[in-house]
């Protein structure tokens, strides 16, 4: 028996953004600090519908050379289109496998919820809330009474849990933002007289408020600011974006280069001055982490996650916030961290990144909320889903694909 400590991360097959980079990143880290690390999964027996060419957990695990235990279940059609219920059967199948004991770590999965609270008397469920968004919020409510701990990355969340679940224990609510993996410092400001602006992330009206970019350049325009605009993503709203900016004369100020690797996200931030963030709401934007920790300054609505650090010691010379839609309010403070040295925005972006965004500082908060936690020695066992269920489940999945197939023909 291993006198190691352990963890599990339970999470659905698909990278979807910060959330499941960062589920992969903190499997890695806690297995290169000595950590007996568990990550629990399906592996799609053909690429999913709703994967969209993204790749797999499993594809960004076997990147790293780290010791990691992958319990994993072989997954289709009849996974992906069939019920909630059927998910998390098929997640608690693989999670009854863990030694008894190990801290387990979730997604932002309904089905990977449900799964793990099926098992909390086996395992301490620590659920982690990675948005100011309703959908968060219910789960807390929903499972309060199973989870061993509830981890919320910004103090607005922490805030509005409190609020909505007032009984459970504040012993156990944390807030912790995802670390990211800091990459090496370069100088990729060049201190020219063209300010270089840049936005990454999923381009959509809801939530991000892309369309909000277009006013911001076109007063930055206005006010005769020599800049141009990256813009890393892809998303619904991208023809739209696209089109206003032809339409009101700024195709020369603005390039949209779609979703690039990791690496070139980190190349493109070092090269950049100022990263800007028009949300509606946020949780804690992996995109502002890792600005700051290419050297890159930020600009971004006064939402959760950003808010929590404008009044940082640091921030004065590379972090700034303004009201969601605030558009003069935002140029405004984009020409002062732009009249700010480029080596002090660097240095200084750089330096709360360390202190507060590293994935070293995340897990060693997160070793404190393990050891706050009791343990749990309960056999694990999961029932069988009853025939009927998977039936329903089965013809349920059958429908959704060839209602996909369809459309795709169509």
């Amino acid at each position: 028996m291993s006198n190691k400590q352990r963890i599990a991360f339970l999470c659905h097959p698909y990278h979807r953004g910060g959330v499941t980079r960062w589920m992969a990143d903190a499997a890695i880290a806690f297995a290169k600090s000595g950590f007996e690390v568990y990550f629990i999964t399906v592996e799609p027996t053909k690429e999913f519908y709703s994967a969209k060419g993204r790749e797999t957990l499993l594809q960004l695990l076997a990147k790293e050379s780290s010791t990691i235990n992958i319990l994993k279940a072989n997954a289709g059609s009849e996974f992906e289109f069939g019920t909630n219920e059927y998910r998390a059967y098929v997640y608690s199948k693989q999670l009854s496998q863990l030694p008894v004991g190990t801290p387990v770590v979730l997604s932002d999965d309904s089905a990977v919820w449900e799964a793990a609270v099926s098992l909390y008397r086996s395992y301490p469920i620590i659920g982690v809330l990675h948005a100011d968004e309703e959908q968060y919020y219910l789960l807390a409510e929903k499972y309060c009474r199973q989870v061993a701990a509830l981890v919320c990355v910004s103090y607005r969340v922490n805030k509005n849990t409190q609020k909505r679940v007032p009984e459970f224990d504040k012993a156990h609510l944390a807030t912790i933002p995802c670390g990211i993996n800091l990459p090496d410092v370069t100088n990729g400001v060049s201190g020219n007289s063209v300010l270089q602006l840049v936005y990454v992330g999923r381009v959509s009206d809801y939530q991000k408020r892309t369309g909000d970019l277009v006013h911001i350049c076109r007063l930055l325009t206005s006010k005769n600011v020599s800049y141009h605009l990256t813009v890393i993503g892809d998303g619904e709203a991208r023809p739209s974006l696209e089109s206003s900016f032809k339409e009101n004369g700024l195709t020369r100020n603005v390039t949209f280069s779609g979703w690039l690797s990791q690496q070139e996200v980190s190349a493109c931030l070092s090269r950049s001055d100022i990263l800007l963030l028009t949300s509606d709401f946020e949780g804690m934007p992996i995109a502002m982490m890792e600005a700051l920790a290419a050297g890159c300054a930020v600009v971004g609505t006064r939402v959760s996650g950003i808010e929590d650090y404008e009044y940082h010691p640091l921030a004065a010379d590379c972090l700034s916030a303004f009201t969601v839609g605030d558009i003069e309010d935002a140029v405004s403070k984009i020409n002062e961290l732009a009249n700010r040295p480029s080596g002090i925005r660097q240095q200084t972006a750089r330096k709360l990144a360390e202190a507060e965004f590293s994935i070293q500082v995340c897990l060693e908060k997160y070793q404190k909320v393990m050891a706050a936690i009791k343990t749990t020695s309960e056999a694990a066992t999961v029932d069988n889903l009853p025939l009927h269920k998977r039936l329903y489940s089965n013809l349920l999945s059958i429908a959704r694909n060839i209602k996909v197939s369809l459309s795709k023909q169509a």
